[in-house]
């Protein structure tokens, strides 16, 4: 049942200005997780760095923290106005009850400043902050290691080319916490022990993981797992995975290597390894090689969540078993575990072969994540309407 809004609170996310375009998926789907809601007072601004949302409590919004890789930071919004007045009448209209646990006079402090398209000089900030002499601070000022920390934060619109004299927007709120973007030097594909000519990018799989709500003890497949990139982000946050791939090569580590002034693979570069390195290897189940078009899998919902990213035919081949001549009497004859010649594998094949599978596979709630190459003016229409006709088990 959801929460009443009355018994939500404010909170402001300030978020990075990357993949612009995955970020309110991402946000959307970890605050379904913590029964917290965009603000009914916001149109959300797509590409702005300041989101307004609701949640339930500190602690969900540490939740939610400890999850995006999108966000930078997350503040107990406590006044917002478009311009200076607006926000000093907001932070005057803020339940003192609220502010006074954060102002006791055995408390440290400090005023951090943050402005999103434009530099401030010392002087500026300084007499920003002087400006909320009339809240009632009573604690001392520590720069180093202060116990609170509140920000003011000015939006100054998209324009690089064209900055206003006075921010659109102002915002004042207590630092809770920061989001999880160190995690994208710390996975770096770069740094990592196995990795193949599509190991996808840290950061996508840490936002495709959170685009699945992956929780701890779910179960998470990968069809096109290739080195096991999407493995290793959905096992950073507690999921059992496991995945398949029709190359014998690269399952078991074998063949000419990705790196640079590396000719061949070493004897321990598999996808095992690559959880190992980060710690994550109690999360691994297996990694077969099998055919995503021909499932070996019994029959019932057995994922969580199915997250991957298919090959095109650019970068990796698309490929199945069966020649193109194959024929169902031959099929029948072949007795013997037997790996047949390899055909192509149409791109729209395997998307209709991927989405059956979700629907026959997924748990109910289950999440399908994948990447889909596109012309834009016409994907949207296309998708929908093949998700009508075809597999109404995988509709929101």
């Amino acid at each position: 049942m959801a929460r009443a809004a009355s018994a939500l609170r404010r909170y402001l996310l300030l978020l990075a200005q990357e993949h612009l375009e995955f970020r309110l998926p991402e946000i959307t789907s970890l605050l379904s997780l913590y029964d917290g809601q965009f603000s009914g007072e916001q149109e959300i601004r797509v590409n702005s760095p300041f989101w307004i949302l609701n949640i339930p409590s500190e602690e969900m919004a540490r939740g939610l923290m400890k999850r995006t890789v999108c966000a930078k930071s997350i503040f107990e919004l406590w006044g917002h106005g478009r311009s200076a007045g607006e926000l000093y009448a907001s932070l005057k209209s803020y339940p003192t009850d609220k502010m006074l646990p954060y102002l006791q006079s055995d408390s440290t402090y400090k005023v951090h400043i943050h402005t999103f398209n434009k530099t401030l000089t010392q002087a500026q900030k300084i007499k920003k902050i002087d400006a909320l002499e009339f809240l009632p601070f009573k604690g001392k000022v520590s720069l180093k290691n202060p116990e609170h920390i509140f920000w003011i934060l000015e939006d100054y619109g998209m324009d690089p080319n064209n900055v206003p004299e006075e921010p659109f927007h102002l915002y004042f709120g207590r630092w809770i916490a920061d989001g999880q973007r160190e995690l994208i030097e710390s996975y770096s594909v770069k740094k990592r022990h196995f990795i193949g000519n599509t190991s996808m990018d840290a950061c996508l799989s840490f936002i495709m993981a959170n685009h699945g709500r992956v929780k701890p003890n779910d179960v998470v497949y990968d069809p096109f797992v290739g080195t096991g990139g999407l493995l290793i982000s959905s096992a950073h946050f507690g999921a059992y995975v496991c995945g398949t791939d029709i190359d014998y090569n690269t399952i078991h580590g074998l063949g000419k290597a990705s790196r640079k002034n590396q000719k061949w693979r070493g004897p321990d570069e598999n996808i095992r390894a690559n959880l190992r390195q980060y710690g994550l290897e109690k999360y691994y189940l297996d990694a077969l090689v099998s055919d995503s078009s021909r499932p070996i899998w019994r029959k019932g919902m057995l994922f969580d969540a199915i997250i991957t990213d298919p090959p095109y035919g650019i970068r990796e081949a698309t490929r199945r078993t069966g020649s193109q001549k194959e024929t169902v009497k031959s099929a029948e004859r072949s007795t013997e575990n037997h790996i047949f010649v390899s055909s192509n594998y149409h791109l729209s094949d395997i998307f209709f072969d991927l989405l059956k599978f979700a629907a026959e596979y997924l748990v109910m709630g289950g999440r399908l994540v994948y990447w889909l190459p596109i012309y834009r003016p016409e994907y949207v229409f296309l998708i929908s309407d093949t998700q009508k006709r075809s597999f109404p088990a995988t509709r929101a």
